[in-house]
């Protein structure tokens, strides 16, 4: 994100109103003491999307607006839990005069995965007559601004329509949610109804911007077909990676993180229920995916050991920290980061990323069902599921009788991962199979988070081995990433037995009986 480019959390509730509703008032209302205003704004927003409308499919919003306290470029994206994320950046005095200014690249560079290479063209205006006023506490701080709305749009295309209409928002300035529900219940009860859409723009262009690119998962699949059941999944997933790719161009915490696991989860069940899919696509886009988590996992295992080596090094008592261990742990593992993360961002910007993501999008909206993937979903799923429940039991049995060392150290990373594949097939299919699946999957995740923590440590200490060495070549002392090392060891082993006592619990014949 360039130095002029701001970003914040926009929470907001919106409705419809006639024009002769009469905005009851608010000051006495939970939270609110004071209303200041109306003041009026005149805005005028030129929207800007692909000719089949996939930022609005997609619940992102591009514009350049003219008008009002932020005047600018603004990207409108979806957030986790309530509201979405607008990142802004403001017209310099060449743009106000041209009107026509180019889009910025770094809003083009965070939408390119939903684009993929469509070109972006003007598709709707809308002109806003705004009355604005300021919802204040007792201490007199801004906590919400409600504005009244009379919205003038005009839409692009092989048509033009032209529409007109009157609505409210009350958008939080604070972090007082309960004003939210407040004003909610006053406005409702004063006759104004809730938004017949998500935003103005959807309202304008209609239908067709309001249907999702991708299908919606269904959480009460149980009546489907097994490629219905697998698709979902694969539908939930393939949008969190498109969400996920956007963060991780505008380099936020944990977005590596995020499509490093959407593109894990996707790989997993393509390769758990490909014989549910009548296409060599499948195999394909796993080869890609596989690609993906190779290029992410510099950058984030940089970001996870930096993480755990200050911690541990914190930890110490400061008579033990001998040299320049922080400068070289926090210079070495920055550089991997940052290294990892601009070659991963190479990859995210070439043709065949965009080639894999369109594949990837088309093969989730209308796969090609198998004979197998048209059966009915209850009866199906058990057996792919059943078949890598018993690859994790056969890898863990096998890692318990390895003698400590390397080979049990590898024989644990192998039941890891089956336990890994095991967690992603039972979230998929626990929609048609129920709870029980769910249990299982969770009991999965159990195993994982343990033998990642072994994983983890086995990491670690040849980190810290490579960081001894160097430090002695460079004549420094190298006691603190010993005894680092030797903690690493310790915990390494503690996590070993802890595993293998809670196992018996974890891998019991009763909890896998739904799978018969």
């Amino acid at each position: 994100m360039s130095a002029r480019t701001r970003g914040h959390r926009e929470v907001e509730t919106k409705f419809d109103v006639e024009e002769s509703f009469v905005v009851p008032p608010l000051s006495g209302v939970d939270g609110i003491a004071s209303a200041a205003g109306p003041v009026e704004e005149r805005l005028d927003a030129l929207y800007f999307d692909t000719e089949d409308l996939r930022l609005a499919r997609n619940r992102i919003t591009l514009r350049r607006r003219e008008g009002g306290h932020d005047a600018g470029w603004h990207l409108k994206l979806p957030a986790d839990g309530a509201g979405r994320d607008e990142i802004s950046r403001p017209l310099d005095a060449a743009e106000r005069n041209e009107g026509d200014s180019p889009i910025p690249d770094e809003f083009v560079d965070v939408v390119a995965a939903i684009t993929r290479r469509r070109p972006l063209r003007p598709v709707a205006r809308l002109r806003t007559v705004r009355q604005a006023t300021t919802l204040r506490d007792q201490e007199g701080r801004d906590i919400a601004e409600l504005a009244e709305d009379t919205v003038h749009a005009q839409t692009f295309g092989a048509t033009t329509i032209s529409l007109r209409w009157r609505e409210l928002e009350v958008e939080l300035l604070g972090d007082n949610h309960d004003v939210l529900p407040a004003t909610t219940a006053v406005l409702l009860g004063a006759g104004a109804q809730p938004a017949s859409g998500p935003s103005k723009l959807v309202r304008a262009l209609g239908t067709r911007a309001a249907e999702a690119e991708l299908p919606a998962h269904d959480s009460a699949a149980r009546g489907t077909t097994a490629g219905q059941a697998i698709q979902d999944y694969l539908s939930t997933h393939t949008a969190a990676l498109l969400a996920a790719d956007a963060r991780v161009r505008l380099d936020e915490p944990e977005s590596v993180h995020d499509l490093r696991v959407a593109a894990r989860r996707l790989r997993s069940t393509l390769r758990t229920f490909g014989p549910l899919f009548d296409s060599p696509t499948p195999a394909w886009l796993e080869a890609r995916l596989r690609e993906l988590n190779l290029l992410l996992n510099d950058a984030r295992d940089g970001e996870v050991q930096l993480d755990r080596f200050g911690q541990a090094t914190r930890a110490l008592d400061q008579a033990d920290v001998l040299g320049p261990v922080d400068a070289r742990v926090q210079g070495h593992l920055r550089s991997l980061g940052l290294r990892g993360r601009e070659r991963a961002l190479v990859w995210l910007r070439g043709e065949e990323y965009a080639h894999f993501v369109e594949e990837l999008v088309a093969f989730v909206r209308e796969p090609a069902f198998s004979a197998l993937g048209r059966r009915p979903a209850r009866g199906t799923l058990r057996k792919p599921v059943r078949s890598t429940d018993r690859t994790l039991r056969r890898r863990v049995r096998r890692a318990l009788t390895e003698p400590p060392g390397p080979q049990r150290d590898a024989a644990l990373h192998a039941a890891r991962k089956a336990a890994k594949r095991l967690r992603y097939a039972g979230e998929a299919v626990a929609p048609a199979l129920g709870p029980d699946a769910a249990r299982h999957a969770g009991r999965a995740k159990k195993i994982q988070n343990l033998l990642g923590e072994h994983q983890d440590c086995v990491v670690a200490q040849d980190t810290l081995r490579a960081f001894a060495i160097a430090a002695n070549l460079a004549g420094e002392s190298s006691f603190t990433y010993g005894l680092l090392l030797g903690g690493e060891r310790e915990r390494a082993r503690d996590t070993q037995d802890s595993f293998a006592a809670r196992w018996p619990k974890l891998s019991r014949k009763r909890d896998r009986r739904y799978l018969s």
